[in-house]
């Protein structure tokens, strides 16, 4: 099963992800995932997980329950830490994978569901802008639409820039050997002088100079 979006709030959806900035728009190590439940309990040995599709790379299956039930009408706020970092440009959609714990076992109703990213302004931003809502059957998926790939390119080196120097300077090269999903290219790591590392907002520096704060 698949959210369907109208065609006026996906144009909204795909201007912002051409415009991300801030959090959006870098790997993240951790995330939020928000989810409100319907009127029948998730019953305990059921299985629930998020699951995130990005291009070119298999798919992260993050488990949200570990044995437990949860009650009707009830919120929960599950934070998740990534073992690998997430770039959510190069998400193409996410979902939530139910099983029930018997061949008997209720839908799982999905009043609201959303992954909220860490943001330096304060404010938490929505995976995709999107919210997923619906019924689960005992055993599916509910799933924002799929991007086009093609929407996901990059335009400029602008769309690339991960905001970290030492790894060296992105650029949009779609045609490139080594470009990735989006069309980046990977930059040249800075290279020290002997005994000097670099830091990030530092440049090159010994290894023994205090860090700037």
């Amino acid at each position: 099963m698949k959210l369907q979006l109208p065609t006026s709030v996906w144009s909204i959806l795909l201007l912002w992800v051409l415009g991300a900035a801030g959090a959006a728009a870098m790997p993240i190590s951790r995330l939020e995932v928000h989810i409100v439940t319907g009127a029948d309990e998730l019953s305990a040995g059921s299985s629930l997980e998020l699951r995130i599709y990005e291009a070119g790379k298999s798919v992260r299956r993050l488990p949200l329950v570990h044995g437990e039930s949860w009650p009707r009408d009830s919120t929960h706020v599950i934070p998740l830490r990534l073992s690998e970092t997430l770039d959510p440009r190069n998400v193409l959609r996410f979902s939530l994978y139910y099983r029930g714990a018997s061949p008997v076992a209720p839908a799982f109703e999905v009043v609201a569901a959303e992954v909220q990213l860490p943001s330096s302004s304060g404010s938490p931003e929505r995976l995709l802008d999107a919210t997923l809502t619906g019924i689960i059957p005992r055993q599916g998926e509910l799933a924002t639409m799929d991007r086009e790939p093609s929407a996901m390119t990059c335009k400029s080196d602008a769309d690339c820039d991960d905001k970290r120097a030492c790894n060296g300077h992105e650029s949009c090269a779609p045609r490139a050997a080594g470009a990735d999903a989006r069309g980046c290219v990977k930059g040249t790591p800075v290279v020290c002088p002997v005994n000097q590392v670099c830091g990030e907002g530092a440049g090159c520096r010994g290894i023994s100079e205090p860090p700037i704060p």
